[in-house]
């Protein structure tokens, strides 16, 4: 990259960095505490009487949902020609500052984005659970978070399989491709399926999970130690969407997007579905939610509000 935009990159970086620890430590912060409501950290792990488990409903959702992923992901193909390029001022601002300008420098940040993916993996499942079993000896506890993870998994892969089909976004190098085979070697790998972002989605479910888990389970011990296991999952998820643009598998759009999914499904359902109730929604005397949601069409990207405040 040229230095103005290695510039701009380094700036906007920065400004990822800088939202993702302030988005964290508002999430983190403690909440005023009425006097006929339960603090929302509980000082050992265990599951709160006032939580409710996973419903009955929720099992077969999962598992529904499970089936319905592995079809759409196996089993379909993303459109043979693309139904959205979705060229705009912004994309292209960004791609131009982050793109990275060789085959070889695009390889290796897609190789950087496909282990940071597996940062989806490693703390919900491969860290979080067996501390929750083997050190804190909460089987049940551990269940439930097994439980909640795979939910927001199911629900966020479904949404983001569901759109690679319906919108099928032609992905950023689609032109140079097209115009030249050697441009890359991803070329030949997954047309139209660039929105949204499946690494940033992953990631992001993860880095959710994380979030408010470790809010209200005190699972390394500390509010210091849990809240940088918040830090680093939202750090990981930040730097998954920069180098998926850096690698041109990805317009920044499609990022954002992705991880609106995954941080929503991964924060979003254990909060409204578990923690939050039913302590916090007596507190607040009305027993309404509602949910954020985001929808996309070719020409159409937008958030919807399902519920009631």
């Amino acid at each position: 990259m040229h230095a103005s935009s290695r510039r701009a990159a380094a700036h906007l970086s920065r400004l990822l960095v800088a939202t993702a620890l302030f988005l964290t430590a508002s999430l983190l912060a403690p909440r005023p505490v009425c006097a006929d409501e339960a603090p929302p950290r509980k000082s050992r792990v265990e599951w709160s009487a006032l939580w409710p488990r996973f419903h009955v409903w929720e099992y077969a959702a999962t598992g529904v949902l499970d089936v319905a992923n592995y079809y759409l992901y196996y089993d379909t193909v993303p459109p043979p020609q693309p139904k959205w390029r979705g060229d705009n001022v912004f994309d292209d601002t960004v791609r131009g500052w982050l793109r990275a300008e060789t085959p070889g420098g695009r390889q290796r940040a897609a190789r950087a984005s496909d282990l940071l993916a597996l940062t989806r993996y490693i703390v919900p499942f491969g860290i979080d659970l067996p501390v929750t079993l083997l050190i804190h000896r909460q089987v049940g506890v551990t269940w439930q978070l097994l439980m909640m993870d795979l939910e927001a998994f199911a629900v966020g892969g479904l949404i983001t399989n569901l759109l690679f089909w319906k919108a099928g976004r032609d992905r950023p190098d689609g032109p140079d491709c097209a115009a030249d085979a050697g441009y890359d070697p991803e070329c030949t790998r997954g047309g139209n399926a660039s929105f949204p972002s499946g690494h940033a989605q992953g990631v992001a479910t993860a880095a959710g999970l994380t979030c408010v888990h470790h809010r209200y389970l005190p699972l390394y011990g500390s509010g210091a130690a849990d809240g940088g296991a918040c830090v680093l999952m939202s750090l990981a998820a930040v730097a998954t969407g920069v180098t998926r643009i850096i690698s041109d598998r990805h317009f920044t759009s499609d990022v954002l997007v992705g991880s609106t999914v995954g941080f929503a499904a991964g924060y979003g359902l254990p909060w409204l579905l578990h923690y939050r109730s039913p302590a916090e929604g007596e507190s607040g005397a009305t027993g309404r939610a509602a949910v954020v949601l985001p929808f996309a069409g070719p020409k159409t990207v937008g958030l919807s509000v399902v519920g009631g405040l």
